[in-house]
């Protein structure tokens, strides 16, 4: 049997001075617990001391599109694999409630002066435009013309837009020429449009649907579904469709989640005491001033600790660190090799993540082109057959490894990292981290 059906396709400073900038930046990042910087898409973010306490860390968030941002910060912590849900409040847009290294947190996502940040403003072009033009029958050429008819149209007449979100549709349309990259996100929108026709072509589309946020999703979609735009077709099936975009040759992780969560979701969560003991044994006890192991990764002093070490032996920190994620590769290889069955029903839940009935598609937009991202769509046909599982370490990485699944004389092999994704300084990152990534990249055949 042919694999090839299962596949479509970064003079010294004098002791006595003080950097501020520095200090206040190191802060900042030390302020806002250790939740990934990425979740929350480049918005302005600070823990509040006044609302945070012993129990539970408060994040406040400024935004200027309230329940489009937490939405998007939500399904970022889901697919990052936080537990996290929306909670019950006074305020008018729920604040996210969850968990993350053994600590709660509560992100309130207040307003901010100056209109839409750009990255909300980029994305939701190449969501709400192809739509728009879709449902008018509308077929745009270039950036410029594509915007000034965009400009005329009533929304309020729209069914890609629920009333709700013709407000904040509106002022999309209005700004979407003040973006860095409108030429790009045009294209990209224009690139999206014409996936929609092809499938159009394929199977009737009686209606498309803008989905930013939980309440904006076609009836039937659940809140968490991963899809930006939904497709309805004439036999009143959906498909979610989950949006890229980047250059050609880019590629995005299929899973970006943590060694803690994983750990956690093979309900395996108590090996992690023993784990992290080894892991002071030979790599963090072994620095100067840290603390024991019993209390190394909660202890607001390690942090301190890894940066002074860092500065006076950076390449005894580089060793120590390359000793952490060996230890923690090794660790995780042995969690997906323990049972057979657990491994695929992770993979199934955590890495295909379509809801029952509303399938998700995942479509790149480069320029104005666009490509369909299938390997998911090759590992959910071949997972049921797979009669034998393998994980084991790459030889040419110290941070990837592999995932082999095989079926008769078949295989698919998908290809993992184990890393460092936080920035900042040493003491949160590398050794400061203490759940490292793990990332599905993509699939190969073997």
């Amino acid at each position: 049997m042919s694999i090839s059906k299962y596949i479509k396709q970064v003079k010294d400073r004098p002791e006595y001075k003080v950097d501020h900038l520095e200090r206040i930046s190191n802060l900042i990042q030390e302020d806002a617990m250790n939740l990934p910087i990425d979740i929350f898409r480049g918005l302005s973010y600070s823990k509040s001391s006044k609302l945070s306490s012993s129990k539970r860390d408060v994040i406040i968030v400024r935004s200027p599109d309230r329940e489009t941002d937490r939405d998007e910060i939500l399904r970022n912590l889901r697919q990052a694999g936080v537990n996290a849900k929306l909670g019950d409040s006074q305020s008018s847009v729920d604040p996210i409630d969850g968990k993350f290294e053994d600590r709660d947190f509560r992100i309130f996502v207040k307003p901010e002066s100056g209109g839409m940040g750009e990255t909300t403003l980029n994305a939701s072009i190449t969501e709400l435009f192809p739509c728009i033009a879709f449902e008018n029958k509308y077929k745009p050429k270039d950036a410029k013309s594509f915007h000034e008819y965009l400009i005329d149209v009533d929304l309020k007449k729209l069914k890609c837009v629920i009333p709700g979100d013709v407000e904040k549709a509106q002022e999309i349309i209005n700004r979407a020429d003040t973006s860095s990259k409108f030429e790009d996100k045009m294209n990209n929108a224009i690139a999206i449009n014409k996936f929609i026709l092809d499938q159009n072509k394929d199977k009737k589309i009686v209606e498309t649907r803008w989905g930013p946020t939980t309440k904006s999703k076609p009836a039937g979609v659940p809140g968490g579904h991963p899809g930006d735009i939904f497709l309805t077709y004439f036999d009143k099936s959906i498909l979610g469709v989950s949006l890229k975009a980047g250059g050609k040759k880019t590629t995005e992780p299929k899973l970006n989640t943590y060694v803690n969560t994983v750990f956690n979701a093979f309900r395996q969560g108590n090996k992690l005491r023993r784990i992290y003991t080894k892991v002071h044994k030979d790599a963090h006890g072994k620095i100067p001033g840290m603390p024991p192991a019993n209390r190394f990764q909660k202890d607001r002093k390690t942090s301190q600790v890894l940066r002074d070490f860092d500065k006076k032996n950076n390449k005894r920190y580089e060793e120590l660190y390359n000793v952490y994620l060996e230890i923690m590769r090794q660790e995780i290889i042995k969690l997906f090799n323990a049972d057979r069955k657990n491994n695929l029903e992770y993979i199934k839940k955590e890495v295909l993540r379509d809801a029952p009935d509303v399938p998700t598609l995942v479509i790149k937009a480069a320029g104005k082109g666009y490509s369909e991202i299938t390997e998911k769509d090759a590992l959910g046909v071949f997972i049921p057959q797979v009669d034998f599982v393998k994980a084991y370490p790459s030889r040419t990485s110290k941070q990837n490894w592999e995932i082999e699944l095989k079926s008769g004389s078949d295989s698919l092999v998908m290809k993992m990292s184990i890393r460092t994704n936080k920035s900042g300084h040493a003491g949160v990152k590398k050794l400061g981290q203490h759940s490292l990534a793990v990332k599905y990249n993509s699939l190969a055949t073997k």
